[in-house]
C-alpha cells in the first residue's frame, strides 16, 4: 500500500470525526438507517465479477483492490440512501417507515452533508484502484441519483423503477470484473452472469416497495402495488419472486440446482404473503441462495464460468 492508497482511508475516518462532531449522534442515525441487507446485496455482485475475472483471465484476486472496490459501492450505496430519503421525506412519513431523517430541516442539511462525505470517499476508493473503475463508480451515483431525484425522478414509473435497481447490480458486478478487464468490461462481461444477475433481480425485486404502499400512493409513485392494488400485488409480488428463483437454473443451465431453488423460491412466495410483512425473512432467504451458489461455483466454476 502506497501513501496515494492511504487517503480514502485517512479521509474516511477524519470525514467521519468531523461530521459527528458537527451534529451529535448523526453516525448513530445512519447506521440506523443504512439499509443493512440492501448494502450486503450490492456487495454480492462486485464479488461475482471478481470471481471471473480470476477464472477467465487466469490471475490471482487483487485483495487490497478488491477491498477498495467493496468500499467504493458501499459508500456509493450509502450516498444513494441519502439521496432517496431527502427525496422520499413526505412518502416516508406517511408510510411510517424508519429512515435517516422525518425531523427538523437542520438535520435534513447535516444528513445531506452525510450524503456528501459519502460520495467522495467512495470517489476517492474508486479513484485510487483505477480511472475506469472511477467512471463506472461514477456511473453509478448518476444512476441513482436520476432515480431518486428530481426532475426526472425515474422512481416514480414502474417498471422502469425496477430496472434502475437492477441495473445498479449490474453494474457493480461489471466494476469487479473491471479489476481484470479494464479495457472493455461491458461489452465483454459474460451474458450469463449478466442475466443471472438481471433476471432474477428484476423479477424479485418488487417485494422492496410493499413497506412504502401507503406513502407511494399517496405522493402518486407508482409501483408493483400502487398499480395492481395492495391484495393482488401481493400475490403479483409472490408468484414473481417464486419465478426468480425458478429462472436460475435455466439461466445456469444446471438443473440439480432446482433442489435449492425450488424449496427457498416456496419459502421466499410464503413469506411475502405473510402478514404482518417482514422483509428480513425474505433477504435471509435470498443470502442461503448466494451462500449455495458461492460453493457451487467454487466446486465448479464452469456452472457460471463461459
Amino acid at each position: 500500500m502506497n501513501l496515494y492508497s492511504c487517503i480514502p482511508i485517512i479521509t474516511m475516518f477524519i470525514g467521519l470525526m468531523l461530521i459527528e462532531r458537527r451534529e451529535r449522534g448523526i453516525i448513530k442515525k445512519w447506521l440506523i438507517g443504512s439499509r443493512p441487507f440492501i448494502a450486503i446485496h450490492y456487495l454480492f455482485p462486485a464479488v461475482l465479477g471478481i470471481f471471473l475475472g480470476t477464472h477467465l483471465f487466469q490471475k490471482p484476486v487483487p485483495y487490497l483492490d478488491g477491498a477498495f472496490l467493496m468500499c467504493a459501492i458501499f459508500f456509493s450505496f450509502q450516498a444513494s440512501v441519502v439521496t432517496n430519503d431527502v427525496n422520499d421525506l413526505r412518502t416516508d412519513q406517511i408510510s411510517e417507515k424508519q429512515s435517516l431523517l422525518n425531523t427538523s430541516s437542520h438535520i435534513i442539511t447535516h444528513i445531506s452533508e452525510l450524503g456528501m462525505y459519502f460520495f467522495i470517499v467512495s470517489i476517492l476508493f474508486a479513484l485510487a484502484i483505477s480511472y475506469q473503475i472511477l467512471l463506472i463508480v461514477l456511473l453509478g451515483h448518476i444512476l441513482h441519483f436520476i432515480y431518486s431525484s428530481k426532475p426526472l425522478r425515474l422512481k416514480r414509473f414502474y417498471p422502469l423503477s425496477i430496472l434502475m435497481l437492477t441495473l445498479g447490480a449490474l453494474l457493480a458486478a461489471i466494476a469487479g470484473y473491471a479489476l481484470f478487464e479494464s479495457s472493455k468490461p461491458f461489452l465483454s462481461f459474460p451474458l450469463k452472469a449478466a442475466l443471472l444477475i438481471a433476471v432474477p433481480l428484476f423479477l424479485g425485486l418488487n417485494f422492496r416497495d410493499l413497506a412504502d404502499y401507503q406513502g407511494d400512493r399517496k405522493t402518486e409513485i407508482t409501483t408493483l402495488f400502487t398499480v395492481f392494488g395492495l391484495q393482488k400485488g401481493r400475490y403479483i409480488n409472490a408468484i414473481f419472486i417464486l419465478l426468480s428463483y425458478l429462472s436460475i437454473p435455466i439461466i445456469l443451465q444446471y438443473p440439480l440446482s432446482f433442489i435449492a431453488t425450488v424449496p427457498l423460491g416456496i419459502l421466499s412466495f410464503y413469506f411475502c404473503l405473510k402478514q404482518p410483512f417482514q422483509e428480513k425473512y425474505v433477504f435471509y432467504i435470498y443470502f442461503t441462495l448466494v451462500a449455495i451458489l458461492t460453493i457451487a461455483f467454487n466446486i465448479n466454476p464452469r456452472i457460471i464460468v463461459p
